[in-house]
């Protein structure tokens, strides 16, 4: 862990900010963003929590019981768990060592750029305790009750409603608050910090230019993947989310929706045509009611849509350019059923957490339709040095957390992209990764309104 005061040494008339993490990699992520926000809202400096890489994730809990979870949720004093070999039977205290670790922030992340603008230190202790001896014990703490307990607004006048958020809290009323410390519970929620000023919109836009990975190993591991795909912007990426939650519900309908964009963008084929391909339609535009989901969502849930099988192919002159057997890598593809040989010209990255993706029935349509589809167990050789990368003060080794990460960073590259709807990693994909990889500008979207 770096030294807390690394990137800034705090003076006397500092005040601060800090939070409580908790979920998945990439609702830690929206946090972080949330708080880069209020800190320069603010003008405190950010008390930044590490990255907590968990299977199964720590979830969200009511204020006090989340700063205990976390308290308690400790390796000192059992440091030897790491050191015990494979196959050594575990003492009970031993059991959940190996299933979680924390890393810096600038494990990910350039920082060196973030500290320009955002004062950061790093709470690598997260009690109380660490504060009041190191920088004041005057802390005023703003606790949730509850998920999205909170929406914060930058504009008085901003007509943007709650949606999810239960309360509305202005930003004036943070402004006046001269506590030294403000502790929060949970900021994870997208647009739960509005950046609706010119300024803030601003800032927002520079945050995230620059919460992109820039890991050199998970950054050259891809790079070679890339170029075996025929380089960057020579592909489609996709990200498929299948394997939890709401995303295991919906897999069929999700993964349909991208295969008929696939279809429509890409081949030239007849309604008639498609439904030899897609034969299981019908029972794929159905939520799968056998899986109960008890998760904390991002999004609402969108009603299943049952729609016959269409096809809306782009201008002739444009499709055709698309068509083709010729292709711009040295990959092996699958062998053509004589039709779909004029879709090879059209290379597929799918990025999944779906076990054994070539095998997997949801996506047989899309390997069946299209000869070049790739996954990332296809590049298994390019992933050796994953499998060398650990957490130094535990132990712990980080290749099942670091494989998503380059997935993502593969599919960001392609010359579009397809994500899977309600996804925080498709969005982040979509949003930040993808622009910035390829040099196009990122955009900013309004909280949804409904």
């Amino acid at each position: 862990m770096p030294d807390p005061f690394e990137l800034h040494k705090p003076d006397s008339t500092e005040k601060f900010i800090t939070y409580l993490p908790h979920s998945g990699f990439h609702n830690q992520r929206i946090s972080l963003e949330n708080a880069f926000l209020l800190a320069s809202y603010l003008n405190r400096t950010l008390l930044l929590p590490p990255v907590y890489l968990a299977s199964p994730a720590f979830p969200w809990l009511r204020f006090d019981k989340m700063y205990e979870r976390i308290l308690l949720q400790t390796k000192n004093g059992i440091e030897y768990c790491g050191q015990l070999r494979e196959g050594e039977p575990l003492p009970s205290e031993c059991l959940n060592y190996a299933h979680w670790t924390s890393v810096p922030w600038t494990f990910f992340y350039d920082f060196e750029g973030i500290s320009k603008k955002i004062r950061v230190i790093f709470r690598n202790d997260m009690s109380l305790e660490w504060i009041r001896d190191e920088l004041s014990s005057d802390i005023y703490f703003i606790k949730d009750n509850s998920p999205f307990d909170y929406r914060i607004y930058d504009l008085p006048e901003s007509q943007t409603p709650l949606q999810r958020f239960v309360h509305r809290l202005e930003l004036d009323a943070l402004e006046a608050i001269q506590a030294k410390v403000i502790h929060f519970g949970s900021l994870f929620g997208s647009y739960r910090v509005l950046a609706q000023s010119e300024e803030h919109k601003d800032l927002l836009t520079w945050v995230r230019r620059n919460m992109v990975f820039q890991n050199p190993v998970l950054l050259q591991t891809a790079s070679r993947i890339i170029n075996q795909l025929g380089g960057v912007k020579q592909f489609v990426g996709i990200h498929l989310r299948v394997g939890d939650g709401l995303f295991k519900v919906r897999a069929s309908i999700n993964v349909d929706d991208i295969y008929h964009q696939l279809v429509n963008e890409y081949t030239d084929l007849t309604v008639d045509e498609v439904a030899q391909y897609d034969t299981r339609h019908d029972d794929d535009r159905k939520e799968d009611t056998n899986y109960e989901v008890k998760q904390l969502r991002d999004t609402p849930v969108l009603e299943s849509v049952q729609q016959p099988i269409q096809v809306t192919h782009p201008p002739d002159t444009i499709l055709q350019a698309r068509l083709g057997t010729s292709t711009k890598h040295h990959l092996k593809c699958q062998s053509s059923d004589g039709r779909n040989n004029q879709f090879a010209k059209t290379t597929i990255y799918i990025a999944t957490d779906c076990p054994n993706p070539r095998e997997h029935p949801l996506l047989q349509k899309i390997f069946k339709t299209f000869p070049c589809v790739f996954v990332l167990s296809d590049f298994k050789s390019d992933l050796k040095e994953l499998t060398k990368i650990k957490v130094v003060e535990d132990n712990v080794h980080l290749e099942s957390y670091l494989i998503p990460m380059i997935d993502a960073i593969i599919a960001a590259q392609g010359f579009d992209f397809y994500g899977t709807n309600s996804s925080t990693f498709s969005t982040y994909i979509e949003r930040q990764l993808h622009p910035m990889y390829t040099d196009e500008p990122i955009k900013l979207f309004d909280a949804p309104s409904l």
